[in-house]
C-alpha cells in the first residue's frame, strides 16, 4: 500500500483521539514516515504553528494542497559525532557549513 502523503506536504490534523486534541485542526508540514507490518502509515509531523513535532496516523491527516521544500526546514548544515568505542560517549567532530 503506498503513503497517501509525501514529505514537506502541508496537511491539517483532523482527529478525535483526545491524546491529540491541542493538535486536532492545525496545519503541520510531513517529515517522516513510516509503515507497519498491516501496512498502515504513520507519519512524523512538526506543526506549522509553533514547529513542535508529532506521531500521528495517515486517517488523523487531510490534505491541503500545499507542498513545502526540504529548505523550509533544512539549511544545509550537519554534524558529525565520534563515538568513544569503550565508553560509548559521544563528542562533536565537525560541524559542516551548508
Amino acid at each position: 500500500m503506498q503513503a497517501m502523503y509525501k514529505f514537506y506536504e502541508v496537511v491539517k490534523v483532523v482527529t478525535s483521539r483526545s491524546l491529540l486534541s491541542e493538535i486536532n485542526g492545525q496545519e503541520a508540514a510531513i517529515l517522516g514516515m513510516a509503515q507497519n507490518e498491516s501496512g498502515q502509515w504513520f507519519y512524523s509531523v512538526q506543526i506549522l504553528e509553533n514547529d513542535e513535532g508529532w506521531d500521528v496516523m495517515e486517517s488523523e491527516l487531510q490534505a491541503t494542497g500545499r507542498i513545502l521544500t526540504r529548505e523550509d526546514f533544512y539549511d544545509g548544515e550537519s554534524l558529525s559525532i565520534e563515538v568513544n568505542s569503550e565508553s560509548g560517549e559521544g563528542t562533536l567532530k565537525n560541524k559542516t557549513p551548508h
